[in-house]
């Protein structure tokens, strides 16, 4: 029964694939780890390629709980993205579109701290894949195919602390919840009914993280901004459930279903599984030049070699450390300008490289992408702020993945537990 769960990912081993559906974000390299990470961070940041150690005393940074103490007013945000990738190798192409709410969130001040809480989509899986024809004949296989669906949502609460004059610190508690679907079904020539296996996992679970930022002024307004960030490893709860069917076709209905039977998963000891978060260390800094310019790097290192999931129990799966650099920043003409609505535009830019932790059939997964984005100024202190993302994922070797992503963040402002002076 073990080795039913891993031969369907011949798909990967050849790269004889073609897609024929989608759901969530459509692609294979979702298989990794969690899932495909959705959130990585508000749209305003993202489009400097990430870059965590600016700060904004108006817009709070999700992936920075300590950002919370430096804000002045209450804060709301909502961010969406919509993409499209397109997959191809030397058999076949596919193209995939994707939308989604990315976050929202609310951050508040008050008079010594400030804090924020909100819930985001932190991941998905979701794709079907079918070997081709042609490798179905050399292996005498009338069909196989491999499907996967689901996310894991995030419901976090954070604050951030202002500690001495320059230093701020803080922390948010995460609460993760969610479930994955996986579908696989083999039908062999001569054979007639095929094996079709359906199985889920509901995962639930806390994880946290900390952050600390030092502001270094200089002089004529320019500042140097230093940011630590920690994901402590921690683990997840898994409850799996598996099916087995037969079916003489590639889908279950009344006139195809054969034999039925539930997997003693708990005979096993796979009922009830720990799926790990791998320790995440983020180190990023920055030089600015207030409501003028800012220009950052940032380097981030992920400890996931260690990384198993032992429900799906994928061999030809391996995992290894992933880590990735950031180069990003801002620029804004003039930002008191009264004449020109378009100099008081934030012009925002970043690149990033990062070697994912996935490795399929011992090929190693990389990705780059370029980021642009603007911060358009709305009514009060509030923006508009619109994001473009171009990338790429693996290549030719086994699947290359080329998308572009469009987004749009709010940023929304107003003044709560601040005690006025006039009415």
């Amino acid at each position: 029964m073990k080795g039913f769960k891993n031969y369907f990912l011949v798909i990967f081993v050849l790269s004889n694939f073609y897609l024929v559906s989608q759901t969530n974000t459509g692609s294979p390299y979702s298989l990794n780890e969690l899932g495909e990470i959705n959130f990585r961070g508000n749209v305003s940041y993202q489009s400097m390629g990430g870059i965590d150690s600016s700060i904004d005393s108006i817009e709070f940074n999700i992936n920075n709980p300590s950002s919370l103490a430096k804000i002045k007013t209450t804060n709301y945000l909502i961010g969406t993205f919509y993409k499209t990738s397109n997959l191809s190798n030397d058999v076949s192409k596919e193209n995939i579109k994707t939308s989604n709410i990315n976050y929202i969130a609310i951050g508040i001040p008050t008079k010594n701290f400030g804090f924020g809480f909100g819930i985001l989509p932190y991941s998905s899986v979701g794709f079907n894949l079918q070997t081709t024809e042609e490798y179905n004949n050399i292996n005498n296989i009338n069909s196989r195919l491999f499907g996967a669906e689901g996310s894991i949502n995030k419901a976090f609460i954070s604050v951030g602390i202002p500690f001495f004059k320059f230093i701020s610190i803080g922390v948010s508690g995460n609460y993760n919840f969610g479930k994955f679907n996986y579908e696989k079904f083999n039908l062999m020539d001569s054979v007639n009914y095929g094996i079709f296996s359906n199985s889920s996992s509901e995962i639930k679970g806390f994880t946290y993280n900390f952050s600390a930022n030092i502001l270094i002024p200089i002089k004529n307004n320019l500042s140097i901004s230093i940011l630590y960030s920690l994901h402590p490893e921690s683990k997840l709860n898994s409850y799996n459930i598996e099916s087995l069917y037969t079916s003489n076709t590639s889908s279950i209905s009344l006139e195809s279903l054969g034999d039925f039977v539930d997997i003693d998963l708990k005979a096993r000891g796979l009922e009830n599984t720990k799926l790990p978060v791998p320790k995440n260390s983020i180190y990023s800094i920055g030089l600015e030049k207030k409501n003028s310019w800012f220009f950052g790097l940032q380097y981030e290192n992920k400890l996931s070699s260690g990384f198993e999931n032992i429900f799906l129990d994928i061999r030809n799966v391996k995992y290894r450390d992933a880590n990735s650099l950031s180069f990003g920043g801002y620029f804004i003409p003039d930002s008191s300008s009264l004449t020109s609505y378009w100099k008081r535009i934030k012009y925002r830019f970043g690149i990033k490289s990062n070697r994912q932790s996935i490795i399929v059939n011992s090929l190693p997964i990389n990705q780059f992408s370029l980021n642009l984005g603007l911060g358009l100024p709305v009514a009060g202190l509030s923006k508009a702020n619109f994001g473009l993302e171009i990338g790429k994922i693996g290549n030719d070797d086994l699947i290359e993945e080329n998308y572009f992503s469009l987004k749009l963040g709010l940023s929304l402002n107003d003044v709560w537990f601040i005690k006025r002076k006039y009415n």
